[in-house]
């Protein structure tokens, strides 16, 4: 046998000695790795942001016991600048307490629903809407009594109030008569943003404050209706966009704040939330009670 058949049996022997030293862990001929995967680091999973909805109920007022038909107009207001009604053929759902319908989106963001008689009770009736993709909504519809609606004239109508207001101007008119606010309204994120005195001076509801939580700062609405053991119509929190109507969480488009001790929020939607119409024309902005 020649030498370097000796020598190659005597690598072979080394090689198998080692293997079997180190537990059979090695592979005797080398084999390509691949680079393992940190998958630590991959992008995770993000899902997407909620688009923001903005909806209007018609009619604003409904008879007590009776079925309800009521047209939503519905408008994606993601962006401020450029408000689009939603797309024809989304589905929408409409929640009342235990009670919900759904309906489908027609042209220019129009949908139609009815509610049945058994949940128009109380003095107002708060109503939440879902639309997929888009945060939820609410909308109130006041409840009249059915004598009311056979010819009595009701107290809101006795006392129905129109308040013009303009931006930068901290003086409004209630009813043809100047009222002075405390800061001038301003625009925020394309929103009119009012002093939350606003509707418990001018509009008569009652405001109450609870800060006792620097992180959870409430600011409570309680309708003219409600006494003080009443738990409140609607409480918002300063800085955060999430608001309780009538004991169900939706989302406003801007979180209230504090400006030099004032509290702001958003006109439309507190107003609108309360039963009131908000309309814009060349340099005023209009709120009117609903008949």
């Amino acid at each position: 046998m020649s030498d370097w058949h000796l020598q190659l049996k005597k690598v072979i022997a080394l090689m198998v000695l080692v293997f079997f030293t180190l537990g059979g862990s090695l592979p005797l001929f080398p084999r390509h790795v691949n680079a393992s995967i940190n998958y630590s680091e991959q992008p995770a999973f993000v899902p997407l942001a909620l688009k923001k909805l903005e909806l209007t109920a018609s009619p604003s007022v409904v008879t007590a016991s009776e079925d309800a038909h009521v047209m939503l107009s519905l408008r994606d207001v993601t962006s401020a600048s450029t408000p689009t009604a939603i797309e024809q053929g989304s589905l929408v759902t409409v929640m009342v307490g235990s009670f919900t319908t759904t309906a489908t989106v027609g042209k220019k963001g129009m949908a139609s629903v009815t509610l049945p008689a058994e949940v128009i009770t109380g003095s107002r009736l708060v109503a939440v809407v879902i639309v997929p993709g888009y945060q939820k909504a609410a909308f109130t519809l006041l409840v009249q009594s059915a004598t009311l609606k056979s010819g009595l004239t009701s107290n809101a109508e006795q006392n129905s109030v129109t308040v013009e207001l303009q931006i930068g101007n901290p003086v409004c008119k209630v009813n043809g008569k100047n009222v002075r606010l405390g800061v001038s309204p301003y625009i925020k994120e394309g929103r009119t943003m009012v002093p939350i005195r606003f509707f418990a001076e001018v509009l008569n509801y009652r405001v109450q404050y609870d800060f006792s939580d620097p992180h959870m700062k409430r600011i409570m609405i309680y309708t003219p209706e409600q006494n003080k053991k009443d738990a409140p119509f609607m409480t918002m929190f300063i800085d955060q966009s999430a608001v309780l109507i009538g004991g169900v969480l939706v989302e406003m488009e801007t979180a209230p704040e504090l400006v030099t001790g004032t509290t702001m929020v958003p006109l439309r939607f507190v107003a609108q939330t309360l039963g009131y119409t908000v309309q814009w024309k060349p340099n005023v902005i209009i709120v009117r009670s609903n008949p």
